[in-house]
């Protein structure tokens, strides 16, 4: 019997096995030494002042949202340029962005009490910080 290359009994990855399987699928905890290494790779300055605004967008699941500012135009001049080019950098990359305002967050930007309460159309407080990837938001706490 001629045995065809590639062909197997019920060795090697079949259905549900492979890419992915058995890794963790949440964000990595507040003290994890993922969220130091990130911080310091970043390089980020945060800038002065303290705003108000609404959890646009939130997937807690993946520990990143949005917050839409009250008053966009209180925000840096910096901050603004900011976001402004990444809107412009999305929707070149044929991505759908919502909101050009919107300002990027990560759980290890949020008060710890508050992360598990989070949810979209809450109200927060936020301070904004600068890096090399563009403006963010930091400091999350109730109003």
């Amino acid at each position: 019997a001629v045995v065809s290359k590639g062909a197997s009994s019920s060795k090697g990855k079949g259905k549900g096995k492979g890419k992915d399987k058995g890794k963790k699928k949440s964000p990595a905890s507040f003290d994890s030494d993922f969220w130091t290494r990130k911080l310091e790779e970043e390089n980020r300055t945060e800038l002065e002042g303290s705003y108000t605004g609404t959890i646009s967008k939130y997937i807690f699941k993946q520990g990143w949202g949005f917050i839409a500012p009250d008053d966009y135009e209180s925000l840096p001049a910096t901050a603004r340029e900011a976001l402004s080019k990444a809107h412009e950098d999305a929707e070149a990359a044929g991505k759908n962005v919502s909101d050009a305002n919107w300002i990027y967050f990560r759980k290890p930007d949020v008060d710890q009490e508050l992360y598990p309460l989070l949810k979209d159309g809450m109200a927060v407080n936020f301070t904004v910080y600068m890096d090399e990837k563009g403006c963010g938001a930091c400091g999350i706490s109730a109003q």
